[in-house]
């Protein structure tokens, strides 16, 4: 009897809130019937994730390892990888699964995959946003052509929100869409506890930016000149920057430039928990987004948000949490945020968002997508 097998791929060293949520949903698939065993294919470089997996425990799920990620302009040279396209082959030669699920942070993720994979395989694409480029302000001629192309492929997405789901058709895919929402865990931890790990002032006014350290999706430009333009009145805020990436010089020359406002960096963290549980508001500069984990976080902690006013954003938040960071001023926006009106604003809209979500409703819902692919 053959086995019936469920072949992941994923081609990032990144770790972030996409691969978070696959994690928590990974055992709808381990568990269920559809599948006797999960073989997952992690890049080398991402141990971060390696290591997650296999923290799961589960005799169906086995890991490996390749060298192959996602390159610069992918969506355009996929085409000329040929040694990852062979590799690609060899392994759904050997592996023979049922279902293909591409992990994938965007459509060009695993392009080299979606273009030589049979077309009698059945694919799956778990897919955190399907933005087209421009729906980011570029110009999308050429690449937003090239990318409808990749939408194609799959026969099934698997997004986190409706809005997601209202991308990818908007985009070019013509497969249909499921939702499995995203779900987090209640930030339980206090402030005061939370304050004193994270070594911050028990007084002070903290506004955290927790995610990936970027110029492009994340804005960290924008909430950077936007802290420059208000030095003066932010003066008393402390500046808390949790994570890492391309723009953590820029967060370090911040600091550096404005002596008088207590801007911290203190990298990538597994307990963002306690980052959200000190804090007075979130900032989200994002110029574009899925559905952001933080977000959610914050709002089971009713910690206020301060958020660009994107599709996502604009969809989830009460106005007052919304702000336009390439021309805001940040003390009076942070006040207004955290109002006690505000406050009881928002409160009761995250009280809205966060009822309808539960892990289990988020598990039967992936299952039960893997399961309608694979037929």
């Amino acid at each position: 009897m053959s086995v019936r097998r469920l072949l992941a791929l994923h081609d990032s060293a990144a770790f972030g809130g996409h691969e978070r949520i696959l994690l928590d949903l990974l055992p709808a698939a381990l568990d269920g019937a559809t599948f006797d065993e999960l073989a997952f294919y992690v890049p080398e470089a991402n141990r971060r994730l390696q290591d997650a997996l296999a923290a799961l425990g589960s005799p169906r799920l086995r890991v490996e390892t390749w060298p192959f990620e996602k390159r610069r302009a992918e969506p355009y040279l996929h085409p000329f990888r040929r040694r990852y396209a062979a590799a690609v082959r060899a392994i759904v030669a050997r592996e023979a699964p049922r279902l293909m699920l591409l992990v994938q942070g965007r459509i060009e993720h695993l392009a080299v995959p979606a273009r030589v994979l049979p077309r009698d395989l059945p694919v799956a694409s778990f897919l955190p946003m399907a933005h087209r480029l421009t729906d980011m302000g570029r110009s999308g001629a050429i690449g937003d052509r090239v990318r409808r192309r990749l939408y194609r492929r799959p026969d099934l997405f698997i997004v986190p929100d409706p809005a997601v789901a209202a991308q990818v058709a908007a985009a070019g895919g013509t497969a249909p869409v499921r939702v499995a929402a995203n779900v987090v865990a209640p930030v339980t931890a206090g402030r005061a506890e939370a304050r004193a790990a994270l070594d911050l002032p028990a007084d002070a006014q903290v506004a955290l930016f927790l995610g990936r350290l970027d110029t492009g999706q994340k804005g960290v430009d924008l909430l950077l000149a936007a802290i420059a333009r208000d030095a003066d009145a932010l003066a008393g805020t402390t500046f808390l920057f949790v994570g890492d990436g391309p723009a953590a010089p820029d967060v370090a020359a911040a600091k550096a430039a404005h002596p008088a406002i207590d801007i911290r960096h203190i990298g990538w963290s597994d307990r963002p928990d306690l980052a959200i549980a000190a804090a007075d508001v979130l900032l989200m500069p994002s110029r574009w987004e899925g559905l952001p984990l933080a977000m959610l976080e914050a709002m089971t902690a009713r910690v206020p948000l301060l958020a660009s006013p994107i599709d996502v954003f604009a969809a989830y938040l009460p106005p007052a949490n919304l702000a336009d960071f390439a021309a805001v001023r940040l003390s009076q926006a942070i006040a207004l945020a955290t109002a006690p009106e505000a406050r009881a604003v928002y409160d009761a809209r995250a009280a809205q968002v966060l009822a309808p979500r539960t892990l289990a409703a988020s598990r039967a819902a992936f299952a039960a997508a893997l399961a309608e692919a694979a037929r």
